[in-house]
C-alpha cells in the first residue's frame, strides 16, 4: 500500500480491487480495510492487541530457532512489531505495524494515530 500510495495511487481504492479479486476472503477484506484506511482502534469484537501479537511472533521464532527451521519473514516481523511497541502502539490492533511502513516511506500518519490513541483512551 506504500508504494502504491508513493506513486499517487489510493490505498483505499487498491485495497478495495485486490479484496474483490484475488484476495476476496474474509481475513484480507477485514485487515486489509483497516491497514488501508488506517484504522487500528482496539474494536472489542475485532481486535488483536499488538504487543500479544509481539508475543506470539516471538514465541514462533524462537521455536523456528530451537529446531533449525528458517523463517525469513521473522526476524522482519519482530523488528515491524518491536518498533510499533517502542512507539507506544501496543495496545492498537496488530494491524498498526502497517503504519510503520508508510512512515517510513515518508508519510505522516499522525492524524491517524492521533484517532487511533484518543479511542483508547475513551477505553480507559
Amino acid at each position: 500500500l506504500a508504494l502504491a500510495e508513493d506513486n499517487g495511487v489510493d490505498r483505499v481504492a487498491l485495497m478495495t480491487m485486490l479484496n474483490t479479486t484475488i484476495f476476496d476472503c474474509l481475513i484480507y477484506r477485514g485487515y486489509g480495510q483497516r491497514v488501508s484506511e488506517r484504522d487500528h482502534f482496539p474494536y472489542p469484537d475485532a481486535h488483536f492487541a499488538l504487543d500479544l501479537g509481539t508475543k506470539d511472533v516471538r514465541l514462533v521464532q524462537s521455536t523456528a530457532q530451537k529446531s533449525n527451521t528458517p523463517m525469513p519473514f521473522g526476524s522482519a516481523l519482530v523488528d515491524r512489531y518491536t518498533s510499533a511497541m517502542a512507539k507506544g502502539r501496543g495496545q492498537l490492533d496488530w494491524s498498526a505495524i502497517g503504519m510503520s511502513v508508510s512512515e517510513d516511506s515518508g508519510v505522516d500518519v499522525s492524524k491517524h494515530l492521533e484517532r487511533c490513541m484518543k479511542g483508547l483512551d475513551k477505553k480507559g
